[in-house]
């Protein structure tokens, strides 16, 4: 699952249906354990994005 809080600078993400491609340039600033984090995955196509 493409979650922001888990993504790292220089990380590509796709999606197989349409090729759409995301470079992550500055990565999230969640703790990606407790209090404010994001929870909704990276999506495209009505599909989780699949990273590279």
């Amino acid at each position: 699952m493409a979650n922001c809080s888990e993504m790292k600078e220089g990380d590509v993400f796709y999606c197989k249906i349409c090729g759409l491609e995301l470079s992550v340039k500055t990565p999230c600033r969640c703790d990606g354990g407790e209090g404010d984090t994001c929870t909704v995955p990276l999506q495209c196509c009505n599909q989780e994005m699949t990273k590279k």
